[in-house]
């Protein structure tokens, strides 16, 4: 996966959530994480620290474990 790829995945993570509403809240959440931990992986492979950074940015402000 190149970094542009990885960059649209962290992209569709946060449009999961500008999206969502009370109703699938919960689902466009786990649907995000997701997303930015594929994000997360994929550029760790690639050695892009800045897209790491990133992708656990995001994973942190969701709560998540990075």
């Amino acid at each position: 996966m190149d970094p542009k790829e990885i960059f649209e995945l962290i992209i569709k993570a946060d449009e999961k959530l500008k999206y969502s509403n009370e109703a699938n809240m919960d689902l466009r959440k786990q649907q995000a994480v997701e997303l930015l931990r594929q994000a997360r992986d994929a550029a760790r492979q690639i050695g892009n620290d800045a897209l790491v950074q990133q992708a656990e940015t995001r994973l942190g402000d969701l709560g998540a474990s990075a």
